[in-house]
């Protein structure tokens, strides 16, 4: 499961927060913002699941939050209103989070390589089609697919339309969604995450900036990639 080389890979999938954007933390702060009317406690309790589990759709969360927090079951509308009210808030702090540093000489290696990039994300579909045009992104992934599907089915459709097989294929992610996603499908795995932070099962390969496992001697400088906004 553990990625070799870059040379192997016909297709990269990647997770967007927190792999291809530093918005991690601008999540973080919309969820606790959302629930914020609730109290500190409430606030608290929602930003310590998201920063502990950050992958995992607000499908999905929102109405556990509501649940175990406040004692509210949401109809399935109820949770779509609530979904709309969270991307009000984050949609500008995320479309101004910079890119995580080596992503844009990445992303352009791969297009001068001819490996496939995907998105895969637990961010709302049309919000996540949003971010990733305003951000400039939109000519370096052949797909950017996200919520309400679940990501193992996304990767498998795309490997199916794409006719790719598992071992052609890598998964990058900083989550256990992530790499819940990868061993569901058969790929190998990259995880990206601080060292003292790594929520990974030990022996998983982790990196802390992506120019560690994509060869930083082949990428070309930020400043000679047009349209992607870079990492500060």
């Amino acid at each position: 499961m553990n990625p070799t080389s870059l040379s192997q890979y016909d297709c990269i999938f990647f997770d967007f927060d927190g792999v291809i954007a530093d918005s991690v933390d601008a999540k973080i702060t919309a969820f606790g913002a959302l629930y914020d009317a609730f109290g500190p406690d409430v606030r608290q309790a929602v930003e310590d699941y998201q920063r502990a589990v950050p992958g995992e759709t607000r499908y999905d969360k929102i109405p556990r939050f509501h649940r175990d927090l406040l004692g509210i079951t949401l109809t399935d509308e109820e949770v779509l209103q609530w979904c709309d009210k969270l991307s009000s808030i984050v949609l500008d702090e995320v479309v101004d989070s910079p890119l995580l540093p080596d992503v844009a000489p990445i992303l352009a290696m791969l297009i001068r390589q001819n490996v496939q990039a995907h998105i895969v994300s637990g961010t709302p579909h049309d919000e996540l089609q949003i971010i990733v045009e305003r951000k400039g992104l939109s000519s370096f992934f052949r797909t950017a697919r996200g919520a309400p599907e679940k990501k193992h089915v996304i990767v498998r459709d795309i490997m199916k339309m794409e006719g790719l097989v598992a071992d052609q294929c890598l998964f990058v992610g900083d989550a256990m969604t992530d790499y819940n996603c990868a061993i569901a499908c058969d790929l190998d795995f990259l995880g990206r995450a601080d060292k003292v932070a790594d929520p990974f099962p030990q022996g998983t390969t982790v990196v802390s900036r992506l120019g560690e496992f994509f060869t930083p001697g082949e990428m070309p400088q930020a400043d000679q990639i047009p349209g992607a906004q870079k990492a500060a």
